[in-house]
């Protein structure tokens, strides 16, 4: 029996891209091909049906055995740099920003209180740079020689203002107590209103409550993970920068974005351990399947164990994409069940 089209598209990308989850691979199969496939749920079943992952898991069911790959519970096994994007409407902007330094006159260099009298010259933005999680597109914005020497940022401060005014969640390192806030100085100063709403992710601030790293700085974080590193550089390229240095505020750019690409990367390896995450679900709010709060996946696992709190006991589920663990809503104890049930009081 002759192949259809799409299935003949189907089995090329599976050849071509056998380590991606089939989620991924129907969500690309489907947009690059739009006109070929109903849906992205036909799609997903075709791919699946190819692979073998249909009902119970096993080569017999695959229809072509060189694109079986069984699962595996190896603990041995380097884990997934990258995870499986999800389908979800939520715009996640990851951001870093490079600001002048303050110039100012002092007497001493240690412990020194510094008036605002002896500043003679305050910060300024210098390079912004920003990507949307999962694309590959890093936007970026640098001042012109002529703007550092006269430290006028406006214009590149009003191409970060309309990013982050569009994007629900901002993930930065260090966002709640310099980025966002040095953000919003330049804004109100540069004499742009509010941006809409949006929820900060500070990997930052969630590293120091998850984990007891020597340094919580990113490039030693991901140094310890095994991830990309951030780009070597040294105080004198700020000085340069200062003084309208073109190749300099190049140099600062370049090295802005990477901070930005080895961010997404570190969000990505700490995801399943930030609490509480922005519910991700409720960007997509499906009416028939659960869906995990860190990643917004429909592929959880009940993990037999409950989460008990003073007033019910909920079943707790791990997603199969990001590991995050969350637990169900609704609780298992009925209404005559908590009649009987007291509480401690709380003093």
């Amino acid at each position: 029996m002759a192949k259809s089209v799409g299935r003949l598209i189907a089995e090329d990308y599976c050849k071509l891209y056998h380590d991606m989850k089939d989620y991924t691979i129907a969500t690309k199969i489907y947009k690059e091909n739009i006109k070929v496939f109903r849906n992205h749920e036909q799609t997903r079943s075709m791919v699946r049906q190819i692979r073998g992952h249909i009902g119970k898991i096993n080569a017999n069911q695959a229809s072509d055995k060189s694109l079986y790959k069984p699962k595996t519970y190896d603990t041995t096994t380097t884990p997934k740099r990258f995870k499986e994007e999800i389908n979800t409407s939520a715009k996640v902007l990851i951001l870093d920003i490079e600001t002048a330094p303050i110039n100012a006159y002092v007497w001493g260099i240690w412990q020194q209180n510094v008036g605002t009298h002896q500043i003679q010259s305050d910060w300024f933005c210098l390079t912004w740079a920003a990507k949307w999680l999962f694309e590959d597109k890093v936007y970026s914005g640098k001042l012109k020689p002529k703007e550092a020497t006269n430290q006028d940022d406006k214009r590149i401060i009003q191409g970060i203002w309309a990013l982050v005014n569009e994007a629900d969640i901002i993930i930065a390192h260090n966002g709640q107590k310099f980025d966002m806030p040095r953000l919003n100085s330049r804004f109100i100063l540069n004499g742009l209103n509010p941006p809409l709403p949006y929820q900060i992710i500070d990997t930052l601030l969630h590293i120091r409550r998850q984990f007891g790293f020597s340094s919580n700085k990113l490039d030693y974080v991901n140094k310890l993970l095994n991830l990309e590193r951030k780009k070597e550089t040294s105080f004198e390229l700020w000085e340069r920068c200062m003084k309208g240095n073109a190749d300099a505020l190049l140099e600062m750019e370049t090295y802005n974005v990477q901070d930005v690409r080895i961010l997404e990367e570190t969000y990505l390896q700490i995801r399943a351990w930030i609490k509480p995450h922005p519910n991700m679900g409720l960007f997509i709010l499906d009416e028939k399947e659960h869906r995990c709060p860190n990643c917004g996946s429909d592929k959880l696992l009940e993990q037999g164990k409950c989460y008990n709190t003073s007033a019910n006991i909920y079943e707790l589920m791990r997603c199969d994409n990001c590991s995050a663990v969350s637990r169900k809503r609704l609780g298992n104890a009925n209404i005559k069940q908590k009649r009987h049930l007291l509480i401690s009081t709380a003093k």
